[in-house]
């Protein structure tokens, strides 16, 4: 599998302290970690924390050819804070992976990979929305994965149901069911009804991945709900540990087609990263044996 991962790269600032990150990188580490080819389209800006984090990402495996770097803009940031170890984010807007240029885009590039994976902060800007877009509207994959990913002032209605028009797996979490069902459907539903709707509403979604942390995930495909327990650890920070779980998961799912084994690894590998100190940490030996 080469995933292709359109998104954020950017710096958590961290109680003072810079950790390289933003969903879709972490996403992209990941999926390297979990033995796949991975890719990243996004921008940095012409400075010191664009050229570190470009070393960075390169140590970490995943491909940086399509990265574009900004002369104009800066390298993005973001101011974390951590309560009981849930992180809390104020996204720094105008920044260089807001303006990622569709005309530089590689097409021979793009179309050596398989899957897709996009986000919604990657769209609050009309630069890199128009880009991603050429992207879907000009290349066909296999799977397309879209992770919401809610954050503050980053998303609308219409960019939500823009990228829903082109994922064939969604994985949202617990807390994002509520703010969509009513967003979308003006009432609150259940993880059921919600998957059913939005399957109803874009039919070439084929799974509906819903997270809840330690108490595991639900799945939606084939017409059922089914639950699958998550693992019980000592938190340290939950950064990453989403997109961890989306790495493992569209791994195993890749190789086996069978969504409750990828939701059970994926947990591990979730909890495994919340356990963890920061948002990329080298798996175990253990880990290592539950994705080969």
């Amino acid at each position: 599998m080469n995933v292709l991962v359109f998104g954020e790269i950017l710096w958590d600032i961290i109680e003072g302290k810079k950790h390289l990150g933003g969903a879709s990188l972490n996403f992209a580490a990941h999926c390297a970690q979990c033995g796949q080819y991975a890719g990243m389209i996004s921008s940095l800006g012409q400075d010191e924390l664009g050229d570190t984090a470009l070393d960075m990402i390169k140590e970490l495996k995943v491909d940086t050819t399509l990265i574009q770097r900004s002369l104009s803009r800066g390298t993005g940031t973001v101011l974390v804070s951590l309560e009981n170890g849930q992180p809390d984010y104020e996204v720094i807007a105008g920044v260089a992976y807001d303006f990622v240029h569709k005309e530089e885009l590689d097409e021979n590039e793009i179309s050596e990979y398989d899957t897709f994976y996009f986000g919604s902060i990657i769209q609050r800007n009309k630069e890199s929305r128009e880009a991603l877009y050429y992207v879907l509207d000009n290349f066909e994959f296999d799977k397309i994965f879209y992770d919401v990913n809610l954050r503050k002032d980053c998303y609308s209605k219409s960019i939500i149901e823009k990228s829903l028009g082109y994922c064939t797996m969604l994985k949202v979490n617990d807390d994002e069911v509520g703010v969509l069902s009513n967003m979308l459907f003006g009432k609150d539903m259940g993880f059921e009804v919600f998957s059913k709707e939005v399957i109803k509403q874009y039919p070439q979604i084929k799974i509906v991945i819903i997270t809840a942390g330690k108490k595991g995930c639900a799945l939606y495909y084939e017409a059922q709900l089914v639950t699958v327990p998550g693992i019980s650890v000592n938190v340290k920070d939950t950064v990453g540990a989403g997109d961890s779980f989306s790495a493992a998961f569209l791994s195993i799912y890749d190789k086996t087609e069978d969504p409750i084994q990828a939701a059970s690894v994926a947990n591990h590998v979730g909890s495994f990263v919340a356990s963890s100190n920061g948002a990329i940490p080298k798996y175990s030996n253990g880990i290592l044996a539950l994705l080969s």
